[in-house]
């Protein structure tokens, strides 16, 4: 994965909901404070984004377009994801624990 600069997301922001509670929270919080990184497969028509901030990163997009070494960077972190990812998470990591959640 690639770290995007913050002043070339304005197009990719889209990706993730806004104004709700959750993860949309996440994604505003590294928009608006610039404490967190976005990471995409390619600079130029990326087909996943992530947000990372602390040990949380948000994956959307299509993730055909990762292998499992690309999510290396996120070893150690909690992932939220689509389920269409699962396949591509349980092969990255050797150890992965889901996490239910209620907001």
């Amino acid at each position: 994965m690639i770290n995007l600069p913050p002043h070339r997301l304005p197009a990719l922001v889209r990706w993730f909901p806004t104004g709700a509670p959750g993860s949309a929270a996440l994604t505003e919080h590294v928009l608006t404070t610039e404490a967190g990184r976005w990471w995409v497969d390619h600079v130029i028509q990326p087909r996943v984004i992530a947000a990372e901030c602390g040990d949380h990163v948000l994956l959307r997009g299509d993730p055909r377009a990762l292998t499992p070494r690309d999510l290396a960077v996120f070893a150690d972190h909690y992932v939220e994801a689509p389920g269409r990812f699962l396949p591509l998470i349980g092969a990255a990591f050797q150890r992965v624990v889901p996490w239910q959640r209620v907001v």
